[in-house]
């Protein structure tokens, strides 16, 4: 298998071509992390002229549905066409954006074992799992699993496992799984107003990014940190 930095740099140039193609614009920024059991490409500079439109006039969600209906439509496409540049299985993929920033992330799950990726003794492991915890509780159930993974020096993943309620998975079996996902992005995104992260990870937080696998039960929260 080719090295790291040739499957990210010909995953990059993907990426761009299909961003391309599909939407008409290019990012001004592609930046790829490949840590299995996750890849991750972060966009940024990522907007186009219309969409700038409709956020103009307060209507950020039938942007970010217009972009999530495209997403889905060309999922498979997608993993096989990124599945040529590794030799490790390509599970599924999860994306969510961040308008007004112009940012948004791609994150692929990779079938491989569960590697070990420790939190930096600089971060608060127990504060933050406690936040994560609060937050969950606030908007859902408390999770039935946690796991922390630190896939570079600036993107922690949070996966949770076991949040939906009865009421939600309600909706799911209605076909509003769209609607649920769009009204959950605002509540999970209070994270970073109601409690002071950025204090327990001793980092500054850029970004953060949110998606679910609702057939799964399983939730993705990745927050791009500020470099030291």
């Amino acid at each position: 298998m080719d090295t790291n930095h040739i499957n990210a740099m010909k995953i990059r140039h993907y990426t761009e071509q299909f961003l391309l193609d599909h939407f008409g614009e290019k990012a001004d920024r592609i930046q790829v992390t490949y840590t299995p059991p996750f890849l991750i490409i972060h966009l940024k500079g990522f907007l186009l002229p219309s969409e700038k439109i409709f956020l103009e006039r307060g209507q950020t969600e039938k942007v970010l549905e217009t972009r999530d209906i495209l997403i889905q439509s060309v999922k498979p496409t997608l993993l096989e066409e990124i599945q040529q540049f590794t030799e490790i299985p390509l599970v599924d993929l999860y994306a969510d954006w961040n308008l007004h920033r112009q940012t948004g992330l791609l994150i692929i799950k990779m079938e491989t074992g569960q590697a070990s990726y420790p939190l930096p003794e600089t971060v608060n492991k127990e504060a933050l799992h406690e936040i994560v915890l609060m937050n969950s509780m606030r908007s859902q159930r408390k999770p039935d699993e946690i796991n922390f993974y630190w896939l570079s020096h600036q993107i922690l993943l949070v996966e949770r496992i076991g949040i939906l309620v009865d009421i939600e998975e309600q909706l799911l079996k209605n076909g509003l799984q769209e609607e649920l996902r769009l009204a959950k992005l605002p509540l999970e995104r209070r994270i970073l107003s109601l409690f002071n992260l950025e204090a327990h990870l001793n980092r500054q937080i850029e970004d953060l990014f949110v998606d679910w696998d609702f057939s799964q039960d399983r939730s993705y929260m990745v927050f791009i940190l500020a470099a030291q």
